[in-house]
C-alpha cells in the first residue's frame, strides 16, 4: 500500500513538472525581428570600422592627410553610432530572450 501510494506520488509530481515545462516552453517569445536587426547592427559595425580612402590615393603628401582626415573621424563617428545601436539592439534582444533579466522593462 505504502509503495503503491509513493509511486503515485512520484508519478503526479512527474506530471506536473512536464506540464509547467511545456507551459514555459509555450510562453516563450519570439526574437526571430530582434536576433535580425542585432545580426544586421553586427555588420554595420564591421562596415563602419574602416573609412574608404580611395578617393585621396593619386594625393600626396599635406594634401593626401588633409583629404583623409574628415574621411576618417566621419567614419570613427559612424563607427561609435554603429557600436551604441548594435549595444541596444543587443539589449533588447537579450530582454527579448529573458523578460526577467536585470535592466529590462516589463
Amino acid at each position: 500500500m505504502k509503495r503503491t501510494l509513493m509511486i503515485m506520488v512520484t508519478v503526479a509530481s512527474m506530471g506536473l513538472g512536464a506540464r509547467v515545462l511545456a507551459a514555459e516552453a509555450a510562453a516563450k517569445p519570439d526574437c526571430t525581428e530582434k536576433q535580425k536587426a542585432y545580426d544586421d547592427a553586427k555588420a554595420a559595425v564591421k562596415a563602419a570600422a574602416k573609412p574608404d580612402l580611395s578617393s585621396c590615393s593619386d594625393k600626396k603628401g599635406k594634401d593626401k592627410t588633409a583629404c583623409e582626415k574628415p574621411l576618417k573621424d566621419k567614419a570613427k563617428e559612424d563607427a561609435k553610432a554603429a557600436k551604441d545601436k548594435e549595444k541596444e539592439a543587443k539589449t533588447a534582444l537579450d530582454c527579448c530572450k529573458n523578460p526577467k533579466k536585470k535592466g529590462c522593462t516589463p
